[in-house]
């Protein structure tokens, strides 16, 4: 009984109640600061994974849209290049000529041509046309530019828009015209050999109206191949690499044959189409869209090293080893 009542008495807590409220005063507000810390541990933490989902989000979206706007972007290239294939097809010439069965019969044939066969027909008046043109202007010293200006003027307009009168060069054409469109293939060989002081015969490639002007069906083609590269050109090089954009143009260049090249070349080099290659466009140069072109399709002589410069001044593919301004560089 004296052993219970003395364990008793030590487990007595009453003496040591202010001791505990002390302690429980003083800890109080740890425990209170501790729960704070981890409910702002447990928001900030909450928080950084929310921010990180909205950047991850933010990313891929990002991403989506970026692709997306590129893929929009190759898309519209592609349809703009069916629509260059179409305007090729598009192109239409019909030829004509006499077919002798006997000396009392004889025949017109006519045959219509259509496609990239038309710049054959094209090349082959421009080449005509030149033949006069040196011939008509050798006594007043006109540049190589020039006479190509004048040239071109008649192939694109047609020799219905200039005055007979007002040159010489005009006239000569309009004989030429005449043979052309009355089928008198031996007076347009001696009539082109007397206008060019030497013996030509070139009557065999010329069968199909001349100096009608092609601006009706070259014009339009010319129109959507600039755009179409000025489309690819002007694309932020963010999104498409200078090489990507090399690429899609070499894919557009591919469509075209070293005729249309020449072609492209006399109407930037006629003035007609300057904006190909300026100070502002750079086309020809940085872009190679005449990149197969070379000195035997041009007349006149024309070097391509005398116009461009073949060492430096335009921009090349990165880790490409040979990157010249013209193919035949390379041959």
């Amino acid at each position: 009984m004296f052993v219970a009542e003395a364990k008793n008495k030590d487990l007595n807590f009453t003496a040591t109640g202010n001791i505990g409220d002390t302690i429980g005063g003083l800890m109080n507000p740890f425990v209170a600061i501790a729960g704070i810390l981890v409910t702002f541990l447990a928001f900030y933490i909450q928080f950084s994974f929310n921010k990180f989902q909205i950047n991850l989000f933010k990313h891929q979206w990002d991403d989506t849209q970026e692709k997306y706007e590129k893929d929009k972007f190759e898309n519209q290239f592609y349809e703009m290049l069916r629509l260059h294939k179409e305007n090729v097809n598009d192109l239409t010439l019909t030829t004509k000529k006499i077919i002798v069965h006997s000396q009392d019969n004889t025949e017109i044939v006519e045959n219509t041509f259509s496609g990239r066969r038309v710049f054959e027909y094209i090349i082959n008046e421009m080449e005509l046309i030149l033949i006069v043109a040196i011939a008509s202007f050798k006594d007043e010293g006109l540049s190589d530019k020039k006479l190509i200006n004048e040239a071109y003027g008649v192939l694109f307009h047609g020799l219905h828009s200039f005055d007979l009168g007002k040159h010489k060069f005009f006239e000569n054409l309009k004989i030429l015209q005449i043979n052309i469109d009355t089928l008198n293939y031996e007076n347009f060989n001696k009539s082109l050999s007397e206008i060019s002081g030497e013996k030509v015969s070139i009557a065999h490639k010329i069968d199909y109206p001349i100096f009608k002007g092609y601006s009706s069906q070259l014009g339009h083609y010319y129109r959507h191949l600039y755009q179409t590269v000025k489309f690819v050109v002007s694309q932020s090089e963010d999104r498409v690499t200078y090489e990507e954009k090399r690429n899609l143009l070499r894919i557009l260049r591919a469509q075209m044959s070293d005729i249309e090249q020449a072609l492209l070349f006399y109407n930037w080099y006629s003035g007609f189409g300057k904006q190909w290659e300026d100070e502002t466009n750079k086309y020809f140069t940085d872009y190679r869209m005449i990149h197969n072109l070379y000195d035997d399709l041009l007349h006149l002589g024309i070097k391509l090293e005398d116009i461009f410069n073949f060492t430096s001044g335009y921009r090349k593919e990165k880790d490409r080893e040979n990157d010249s301004l013209f193919q035949s560089q390379d041959w």
